[in-house]
């Protein structure tokens, strides 16, 4: 029981860190944060956050790493579950799972950046991004959430992981949907391009990344 308590030690300590992030983020962007939450049920966040410019405003950088963050806590979570049928907390785990994420994310960027310089399409490269990114920053918000209910309201429940990892892949989803709509006459002038930036910035990084896990 003592070393349980231990174990999950570290999972508290991180997911109150996400919780500490997203706070100061409402606190620092109060109106912004009220819009952004409603980012599935409107066009309009999308909208006004496509004309800032700045990747690096506060508001970005925290929900980012907030994403980043609670994305591997939520990998660790199941990975822990698949090979010992048992949530536990290994730092060291964590923090592969951490580096690997951070170096996909910005290997991808650098991807993004290289095709978007190379086809002459880095405003639709640039705008197709930083709108999908927006949905992945509710999605972080969201897998703090899931997060907490599978460590500490159903743990080792394979059926709360299964659910878990539908609502995220559906949030996602959607998303990527959501702005293909509100892009569709851009998408349509650029459809080779865009094809290419799916399959190669999309599909294949993912698969990627699901082969290092296993």
């Amino acid at each position: 029981m003592v070393r349980d308590y231990i174990l999950f030690d570290g999972f508290t300590i991180i997911i109150l860190m996400n919780i500490l992030l997203i706070a100061i983020t409402k606190t620092l962007n109060n109106s912004k944060f009220k819009y952004f939450l409603q980012i599935y049920l409107n066009n309009s966040f999308l909208k006004f956050n496509s004309n800032e410019s700045s990747y690096l405003s506060n508001f970005n950088v925290l929900l980012n790493i907030n994403f980043i963050v609670s994305t591997s806590v939520f990998v660790t979570i199941l990975l822990s579950y698949l090979s010992i049928n048992k949530i536990s907390f290994d730092a060291s785990i964590f923090l592969k799972i951490l580096i690997l994420l951070v170096l996909f994310i910005c290997i991808k960027y650098l991807f993004e950046m290289l095709i978007g310089w190379a086809f002459d399409i880095s405003k639709f490269v640039n705008l197709f991004n930083s709108q999908k990114t927006s949905f992945n920053k509710f999605i972080g918000i969201i897998i703090v959430l899931l997060n907490s209910l599978a460590i500490y309201t159903f743990p080792n429940s394979l059926i709360f992981l299964e659910i878990s990892i539908f609502i995220i892949a559906s949030l996602y989803l959607i998303g990527v949907y959501k702005v293909i709509r509100l892009n569709d006459k851009l998408i349509l002038s650029n459809m080779f391009y865009f094809i290419l930036y799916l399959c190669t910035l999309e599909i294949v990084p993912f698969l990627f990344f699901i082969n290092e896990l296993i």
